[in-house]
């Protein structure tokens, strides 16, 4: 009923599926998908292959996807300047290996793959503001254990730490959050001593420097790829830009 269906009724009458794409629908500057929504697809329970293979390019045509790695991540330690997170980046280092490696205090070499899960979920949290609680219900940690990790990965990049806490300052002094390109949200709930919950709202302004700032670099890849294949004479002959999926561009 989430998916089948209403991907069966969204099939024209070329025999093809057209979302529809909303400019002003999220906080942070990402396109939107709607009727249907082709950017939450399911890709981790067994079913959702199945899904997946349904799509097709048409008759001699493929599809391309290309996607930015780890572009939040590298965006952290870019705006909270965290040396340690820049140099494992431009060496090459497994970023969530080395944070598991950080919070469990071992040796790259000694971490597991559970280590390196965590690691990962420790990475996404903070970029998210995730709590402790937060923290221990996705990794499937102990509370303690949980909060003991932050603590410890703060530690390890106080960089980022130090960037979070002036992030939550300029949005309870000044009402918004302003990323790099300009891109600004408003939080005037909290200027105003709106009864809205104060962690929600640190959560989002810790949040969008970073994913606003990845909206604003997939949408000038967009323009970019746009030029390139208008420039070859390639537009709709050879190919087309059909969907971007947050750290992604999809072309057939």
């Amino acid at each position: 009923s989430t998916f089948v269906k209403p991907l069966m009724e969204s099939v024209g009458e070329d025999a093809r599926i057209h979302t529809t794409f909303l400019q002003t629908g999220t906080a942070t500057g990402r396109l939107a998908s709607e009727k249907p929504n082709l950017q939450n697809l399911p890709q981790e329970s067994k079913w959702s292959v199945k899904l997946r293979e349904c799509f097709e390019a048409q008759k001699n045509w493929s599809f391309v996807a290309l996607d930015y790695s780890q572009i939040e991540l590298r965006l952290l330690a870019h705006v909270a300047g965290d040396r340690k997170l820049q140099k494992a980046f431009r060496e090459g280092v497994d970023a969530h290996k080395m944070t598991a490696a950080q919070v469990f205090n071992v040796a790259p070499t000694d971490v597991t793959e559970a280590m390196r899960r965590v690691g990962k979920t420790l990475n996404f949290g903070v970029i998210y503001g995730m709590g402790a609680r937060a923290f221990a219900e996705t990794s499937g940690l102990p509370r303690e254990r949980a909060s003991s990790f932050i603590e410890e990965y703060f530690r390890d990049f106080p960089d980022v730490k130090e960037w979070q806490n002036r992030v939550k300052s300029e949005a309870r002094t000044f009402g918004f959050v302003k990323n790099e390109s300009g891109r600004r949200r408003w939080f005037l709930d909290v200027v105003s001593g709106s009864p809205r919950a104060e962690g929600d709202i640190e959560r989002a302004a810790v949040n969008f420097p970073i994913q606003s700032l990845e909206a604003d670099i997939l949408k000038m890849a967009m323009i970019k790829s746009f030029d390139v294949l208008k420039k070859n004479d390639w537009l709709e002959s050879k190919a087309k830009l059909v969907l971007t999926i947050h750290d992604a561009l999809l072309f057939e």
